[in-house]
């Protein structure tokens, strides 16, 4: 669950700093300059680091769950 883990601080990075191996969880509206992405470590083959990972692939009803928490 995506509650049994702490969100990491984002590191910010812009889409041409991203590799394979950094998060690609977007943050902000791509329309603004604040726009960036996590830039994480990724979990496995996964886009994104295991904070992410949670988040992107669990049931509606969970990711309902979250969201009322936060």
């Amino acid at each position: 669950k995506v509650e049994d883990i702490a969100e990491p601080e984002c590191k910010k990075l812009s889409l041409v700093e991203l590799t394979e191996k950094t998060c690609r969880w977007p943050h902000g509206d791509p329309a603004t300059d604040e726009f960036h992405f996590c830039g994480h470590g990724v979990k496995d083959d996964s886009p994104y680091c295991e904070y992410h990972s949670r988040m992107a692939y669990q049931p509606t009803a969970d990711r309902r769950k979250v969201k009322q928490v936060a």
